[in-house]
């Protein structure tokens, strides 16, 4: 046991303390331990002058106890008066979050509970509903075990939302986009929600004071080869790792696009389209495609949001002009059905990209020749935004479907880890070694600084 006592009192005790002839030790008249039962043979006139003598410094258990207790009073007190003060100085002092706090929506009053809602956004949860059935959609304005995951990113990012839909098909998907436009609210495109950005979790600092709702395409997940697996096909929602993993087993020569540090995280194909990822592989570029089946919103000459279906895909049977205006079919109802059969395992014959689809781009196919120019102008930037609007849309628009090119996949690989002593010695290696010649590009090149 640990005691804690005054300074008179311990020293008091210490003097106590006192080694006897006969090896024992005695703390005034209340404790003896002795070493050994010759110690019992000591004269009776020894034990009582040592018992005279100990009692001048004795302290009986009641003082000790009070002692004790005045002492443990006393601190208890200071520190109650000290955490006031230190309460005091601290209470106008606001502290970083951690994260990012453009996502953060934790201030006093957030603006969907301040914004009142209209009749067309209090009945759009149950438009939805109709839509998509009532188990996909969720309120988003409380958090809990079910919206938690689509509030807030993985990395970082959180914020509330007026509702949560998950579309089942790209039929359901368009219909879901007209609602919430109709509504009058915020669309925020939702694929894995990794938060490796913050940008597909709704955002309630902004000066938009429309109530958000979040149209999660995880739902969307099926992916077929086409061109005897020189191409695939991804609907929104299918993550990079879950692609990586497909194509190795329909293709062992044959990589997906992106073979990233984030894999890991299964980000969907959408998102890398969406946010230009993929930087770091140099013979690939970054991920892209002019191959999409997307939506964007325009507004018509009434004034009305429409939502508009822009079909770049250039897949044989899934064209525009394979149908009929006015025939009751269309390219998003056949592909639901063709991706439908694929998630059920049925076999279908392979597609095959049309005449069309094979002047399109389904990659940065100029890359390796841009990035080894040094010339005035940028290889590569955030907002780059050249070819069809799903590239770096960043939730400008709403991807449906894209179709990639693969890429062959090479026999071995080596990693080198190479140190320089300054910049310029950096640069020179960057220009001299790896950006010498197009045709012979590392994999891919990350800088990394000594943080």
């Amino acid at each position: 046991m640990l005691m804690l006592l005054p300074i008179s009192a311990r020293l008091s005790a210490r003097q106590a303390i006192r080694p006897s002839s006969s090896k024992s030790l005695s703390f005034g008249r209340s404790l003896t331990l002795r070493s050994s039962s010759t110690a019992a043979a000591a004269t009776a006139s020894s034990a009582t002058n040592n018992n005279a003598n100990n009692n001048i410094f004795s302290i009986k258990l009641p003082t000790v106890a009070a002692l004790v207790g005045a002492s443990l009073l006393t601190g208890y007190c200071v520190g109650s008066v000290h955490t006031e003060q230190i309460t005091e100085i601290q209470k106008d002092r606001a502290l970083p979050k951690g994260e990012r706090g453009c996502c953060s929506c934790d201030e006093e009053g957030s603006k969907e509970e301040a914004t009142k809602l209209t009749e067309s956004q209090t009945q759009l949860s149950t438009k939805l509903q109709k839509i998509v059935g009532t188990s996909h959609v969720h309120d988003g304005l409380h958090e809990s075990s079910s919206t938690g995951k689509f509030l807030k990113g993985a990395r970082l990012g959180y914020g509330k939302a007026l509702c949560i839909v998950q579309p089942g098909t790209l039929e359901q998907a368009i219909k879901c986009l007209q609602a919430i436009v109709d509504a009058g609210c915020v669309v925020v495109p939702q694929g894995s929600n990794t938060g490796l950005t913050g940008g597909s979790v709704p955002r309630n600092d902004t000066e938009d004071t429309r109530p958000s709702v979040v149209l999660s395409m995880k739902r969307l997940d099926a992916h077929f080869p086409i061109d005897d697996g020189k191409r695939v096909v991804c609907l929104a929602g299918v993550g990079i790792s879950t692609l990586a993993s497909s194509i190795s087993n329909w293709f062992p020569d044959r990589e997906s696009h992106s073979i990233l540090g984030s894999t890991f995280l299964n980000p969907t194909t959408a998102a890398g389209v969406a946010f230009g990822s993929g930087g770091t592989l140099m013979r690939k570029g970054p991920a892209r495609t002019d191959r999409a089946l997307y939506c964007k919103v325009s507004r018509n000459k009434w004034g009305e949001n429409t939502v508009e279906v822009v079909n770049t895909l250039g897949i044989e049977g899934l064209q525009d002009s394979d149908f009929q205006e006015h025939s009751g079919e269309n390219p998003v109802q056949k592909l639901d059905v063709y991706a439908n059969d694929v998630r059920q395992g049925y076999r279908r014959t392979m597609a095959k990209s049309s005449k069309t689809g094979l002047q399109i781009k389904a990659s940065d196919t100029d890359y390796q020749e841009k990035v080894c120019q040094y010339t005035k102008d940028v290889s590569r930037h955030n907002s780059d935004t050249t070819g069809e609007d799903c590239n770096r849309s960043e939730g400008k628009v709403l991807i449906l479907a894209t179709v990639h090119d693969t890429f062959r996949a090479p026999s071995k690989k080596r990693m080198f880890w190479v140190s320089f002593p300054d910049m310029e010695t950096t640069a020179a290696f960057r220009r001299e070694v790896c950006l010498d010649n197009p045709a012979d590009l590392p994999i891919s090149c990350e800088y990394l600084d000594r943080d």
